[in-house]
């Protein structure tokens, strides 16, 4: 969290993504804040990655931007920053229209939800991603009311980082063993 006064009683208060102004009129308003070395960068729509993840991309900026920013102003300057953002990362123009749809479809399902039945759960299932398998499967799964999330199955990171390399098993020590014997019932145990 950082403050900074910049001269009267105008202020800026930043906390993590969010910037509070203060404006010398004396009302707050919100912002998104950017650290200077923000680059814009998010997952590219050409990788290999389900399509929700990509979409999930456009409804994280699109949401931050809906329910932080308070002014007109400062959200339409927004959105048109989340757009050229979206752009660089060659996001099309369906994918910012599909998600907007989306949320309002949600909006008036949740209302509906709500007034029938307040407290029904769905059910949740975790699949590797396979291009073009896994969609179906989860079309397949959502005419079930059976909701799928999709992970990558294999990445860099587990691939290359293994933080701890296994011990060969002459190398392990402080064990204790215990073995029995094959003549009689008696058992051996030793420390290494």
């Amino acid at each position: 969290m950082s403050l900074a006064v910049s001269g009267g009683t105008r202020w800026q208060v930043t906390i993590l993504y969010l910037l509070l102004v203060k404006a010398y009129t004396g009302r707050v308003k919100l912002q998104i804040y950017r650290k200077p070395t923000d680059t814009d960068q998010y997952l590219n729509f050409n990788s290999h990655h389900p399509i929700e993840h990509k979409l999930s991309v456009v409804r994280t900026l699109l949401e931050r931007s809906n329910s932080i920013v308070t002014d007109s102003e400062d959200k339409e300057k927004e959105d048109t920053h989340v757009e050229e953002i979206l752009r660089t990362c060659r996001y099309p123009e369906w994918s910012t229209r599909k998600v907007k749809r989306q949320n309002d479809l949600k909006m008036v399902q949740k209302k509906k939800a709500k007034q029938q039945h307040p407290s029904i759960k769905c059910s949740l299932v975790m699949i590797p991603y396979v291009e073009h398998i896994s969609e179906v499967v989860a079309r397949t799964m959502m005419k079930y009311d059976v909701h799928v999330a999709m992970r990558p199955w294999k990445t860099l990171k587990g691939t290359l980082v293994h933080p701890k390399d296994k011990p060969e098993k002459e190398n392990i020590t402080e064990c204790v063993y215990k073995v029995p014997c094959a003549n009689c019932d008696k058992i051996y145990i030793v420390e290494t």
